[in-house]
């Protein structure tokens, strides 16, 4: 079975969600932390939740308003034959087109059956699971052994569980429930070593699942110590189904690394549901090494029988998936907008090379496209700058700064951030209208993408050269000629338009226009701050002189002002 939308209310961070998905298995939620990717797996899993006592507390109501009701509403597609007879759920049958993505009431030849899931939760804090369709308003009960057989299984932080036989994990789905409680209460009476000894007989069919998941762990490159086998975890014994676990020998899986761990439950996962089943792996990424994640990646993408939700902060995560398997979350006031990477429209701005590129900004909620790593830099510099007089820094208001590496990259970045739901600006100089133009300037700003260009024509480099007061300019010379070995007094020399004899001690320079603009041409020509860190030590080392009354005045500090005005904006 296979979920075909989702509709939650009121539930955690989510006041409001509404996604229709595409006929696809892999999605994966990427996006600023807490705009509720999490959540959002937590809402399928609890809709299927295997175990009658679902627990619950006023802090899973969103902004705990109790007097609003938690509804989480999943159509699942895909069903078995049991799920569509009329002595089941036949009768509560829905419609869905998976051209366009809609859900109609009635179930039609055209169109797939499916059936709608709602759990609702009231301030009594009681889960009520439901089968629901229009024609039925009041719904059918939606068993807890029908829960246990959509198959949904989460691979969180905390999976120990998982490597059991407890109710509703994978493994116990492996295996016939061949009188285990009786069985695990002959154990514990004996312990370990009677257990063993019966191995060959009451354990038989748990040993070969463990077999099985010996040949996945050593697949997926999981160490193998001894041999997997099923054996009492003496520690769990009195969760009597949870008490029998997986084994690497007599020391139990669960004390495996939390990537081992997870790889390894992601296997069984696939292994043993032969009606398939619905994975939600949360934060892909957690205790595994990049060249894990690939074979991890390539493990869920084949698995044809499966559907996958995933998050992820990585990005080699975003690296190793398609554009079409990728998913942007926004949340804002609580309204959730899923937006694909892959939707129609995007197809020209060539999404998929701009994550490889750029996958840092697919993660943070704010994006500010620099024309080359020496804004980058100097903008980090400014952000420091900020930070010590008070200001919250860029990390807190989820901005991420995206090098471009060019002017002539700028607009289609832009545009496909802005397209993908992201709040964009733009950082550029304005020397290079063939590449940046006032026309595609203004393109960005109709699409709402404000632009932050230094006047008269002039880089970062000339402009800031131009505006700063003279001690600034001089230190910044001198950053260039003493920690960065450029010799800079030929490289200004020979940028004179009028030249004069230059002294060859920096602190002796006067100033002039005509000296201004040598030291700002040969500061870009030369790039004396042409990468991330040099343009943030030059921030640093001209920043004790930004609280000159007339450099307030100056475009460099009324464009740095008003971008930081734009970061601050909610």
């Amino acid at each position: 079975m296979k979920i075909r939308k989702i509709k939650i209310k009121n539930f955690r961070g989510v006041k409001e969600l509404d996604w229709s998905l595409p006929n696809a298995d892999i999605f994966c939620l990427i996006g600023k932390g807490d705009s509720s990717k999490s959540t959002i797996l937590e809402a399928i899993r609890y809709a299927f939740h295997p175990q009658w006592n679902l627990i619950l507390s006023d802090s899973d109501f969103h902004q705990c308003k109790v007097a609003d009701s938690i509804v989480i509403e999943v159509t699942i597609g895909a069903l078995t034959e049991e799920f569509c007879s009329l002595d089941k759920y036949g009768q509560y049958l829905r419609g869905w087109d998976a051209a366009t993505l809609k859900l109609t009431d009635e179930p039609e030849d055209h169109l797939e059956s499916v059936l709608t899931v709602q759990l609702t939760v009231d301030k009594d804090l009681e889960p009520k699971w439901m089968v629901v369709c229009d024609r039925h308003p009041d719904g059918v009960q939606f068993k807890q052994g029908d829960r246990n057989k959509v198959s949904v299984g989460l691979i969180g932080a905390y999976s120990e569980k998982q490597l059991s036989w407890a109710t509703g994990t994978a493994l116990a789905k492996l295996t016939e429930a061949q009188s285990l409680n009786e069985l695990l209460a002959n154990a514990s009476r004996t312990a370990r070593a009677s257990l063993d000894g019966d191995r060959p007989v009451t354990l038989k069919n748990f040993d070969a699942a463990a077999g099985k998941s010996q040949e996945i762990a050593k697949l997926l490159g999981v160490p193998v110590s001894d041999a997997y086998k099923a054996h009492l975890d003496l520690a769990s014994i009195n969760l009597k189904v949870g008490g029998l676990a997986l084994h690497d020998g007599d020391i139990p899986l669960r004390q495996l690394g939390l990537g081992s761990r997870r790889m390894l439950l992601c296997g069984i996962q696939k292994m043993g549901l032969e009606e398939g089943h619905i994975t939600l792996f949360d934060e892909v990424e957690f205790g595994l090494e990049p060249h894990r994640i690939t074979r991890l990646i390539k493990h869920v993408r084949e698995d044809k029988r499966g559907q996958y939700f995933l998050t992820t902060h990585s990005p080699t995560v975003l690296r190793e998936l398609t554009v079409k398997e990728l998913y942007v979350v926004h949340s804002k006031g609580g309204v959730v907008q899923i937006t694909s990477a892959a939707k129609d429209g995007l197809e020209q701005l060539e999404v998929q090379g701009k994550i490889r590129s750029s996958t840092e900004a697919f993660l943070a909620r704010k994006v500010v496209v620099c024309e080359g790593a020496t804004e980058v830099g100097f903008v980090r510099g400014f952000d420091d700058h900020q930070v010590g007089k008070g200001k919250d820094p860029l990390s807190y208001h989820g901005v991420e700064l995206l090098d471009a590496r060019g002017a002539n990259n700028i607009k289609g970045l832009a545009k496909a951030f802005k397209a993908l739901g992201y709040e964009v600006t733009v950082l550029a100089d304005a020397d290079s209208p063939e590449n940046f133009s006032p026309a595609d300037e203004a393109e960005l700003v109709k699409l709402g993408v404000p632009v932050v260009a230094w006047d008269s024509k002039l880089s970062l480099e000339e402009r800031a050269m131009k505006d700063l007061p003279w001690s600034a300019v001089l230190a910044s010379v001198q950053l260039a000629q003493t920690e960065f070995a450029y010799p800079v007094r030929d490289q200004v020399y020979s940028r004179l338009v009028a030249k004069f004899e230059l002294a060859q001690e920096v602190e002796k320079w006067v100033e002039s226009e005509n000296l201004r603009a040598a030291i700002g041409l040969a500061a870009k020509k030369s790039e004396w701050f042409k990468n991330i860190s040099k343009g943030d030590r030059w921030f640093s080392a001209a920043a004790p002189n930004f609280e000159d009354a007339d450099f307030a005045k100056k475009d460099l500090s009324v464009k740095l002002n008003k971008l930081w005005a734009w970061i601050e904006r909610v």
